[in-house]
């Protein structure tokens, strides 16, 4: 039976981080909430290792640092569906984990479909069903409920044992190193974010636009990327992306011409008016050499024998896969 600790104090987490520092590997997983900031604002840290289960309070825990001390020490920390926890814990330690595991990324590599949930590796790996019934709560409030603290708890109460599991299997069928291999082009990512001049190709709606329109498009999607990351508000509470596109299309000389494109909020308008003015100004500056483009696309895109073929191979593709036992996205 495993300690279950509360941690909602600095003395409380020099403790833990004392009991952390002979594990060879650890279970992290967090709460946080998104929808209104644009980075994650963590709301709970859960931990286990082999005899203890620690749920984190980020709110009543003034100093952090040495939980992120532990994380990015010599420990291999274990994850499921990694990515904004490690995000989270990249921008509050300033570094990633120097040695990680992702449940999910280790179940890709034994067929377990692209993206296996955490309940059903629990329930296939393991025969028990974690708790459902808080995944949408609000983990900002306190106190938190006991019926949200098991429900934590379970994020990590059974992924070491499914680690265990799986990279027993990978080993088994010379898959392990596979999977760290894709780990690594993982971290890469994280390291190196999208940069502002490049947001422009996530935008719904800009592949409609060409030339000039595009060049403004990239530079109001990047003045847009860093508003929202000094505002810390999620980037379509700022500029929707249907507004950008009309922007870039209408290239609005005037404050008063940004007042009346639709779907911008009045507040929005006050604010940023001037600033979207200058940088469309600042777009039409720029030479033609300098326009962004999309790819073009090849001669044959259109021909129907290549959508047949490529209907095929697809169906080739996942067939295989399955004999393979492998996902087919990583495939």
């Amino acid at each position: 039976m495993r300690e279950t600790l509360h941690i909602r104090d600095d003395r409380s987490l020099a403790r833990l981080v004392e009991r952390l520092a002979d594990a060879s590997e650890l279970a992290l997983d967090t709460e946080f909430l998104r929808e209104r900031t644009y980075y994650p604002k963590l709301c709970l840290l859960q931990l286990a290792t082999s005899d203890l289960l620690a749920l984190v309070d980020p709110f009543a825990v003034r100093d952090l640092d040495p939980l992120w001390e532990t994380l990015t020490s010599d420990v291999e920390v274990v994850l499921h569906a990694a990515g904004q926890d490690l995000e989270i814990v990249q921008r509050l330690a300033g570094t990633m984990p120097s040695r990680w595991f992702d449940t999910q990324v280790g179940a890709a590599f034994l067929g377990y479909g692209d993206a296996i949930g955490y309940s059903r590796l629990v329930e296939r790996v393991i025969g028990k069903a974690p708790q459902h019934g808080e995944a949408y709560t609000d983990w900002s409030r306190r106190p938190l409920t006991p019926e949200q603290s098991r429900y934590a708890l379970d994020d990590v109460r059974y992924l070491l044992e499914c680690a265990d599991h799986v990279r027993g299997e990978l080993r088994s069928r010379g898959r392990l190193g596979w999977v760290y291999e894709e780990l690594e082009e993982h971290s890469k990512r994280l390291r190196c974010p999208l940069e502002p001049e490049a947001q422009w190709t996530k935008v719904s709606g800009g592949r409609r636009l060409r030339g000039l329109r595009l060049a403004i498009l990239r530079e109001v999607a990047a003045w847009r990327e860093r508003a929202a990351q000094e505002r810390d508000l999620p980037r379509q509470r700022v500029v929707p992306d249907r507004v950008l596109v009309e922007i870039a299309r209408r290239a609005p000389k005037s404050e008063a011409q940004v007042e009346r494109l639709r779907g911008l909020h009045p507040r929005e308008v006050g604010r940023s008016a001037a600033a979207i003015v200058q940088t469309v100004r600042r777009a039409e500056a720029l030479s033609e050499e300098r326009w962004p483009r999309w790819p073009t696309l090849p001669a044959n895109a259109d021909d129907p024998n290549v959508d047949a073929l490529a209907s095929f191979l697809d169906a080739y593709l996942r067939s295989r896969a399955r004999e393979l036992e492998l996902s087919s996205r990583l495939l």
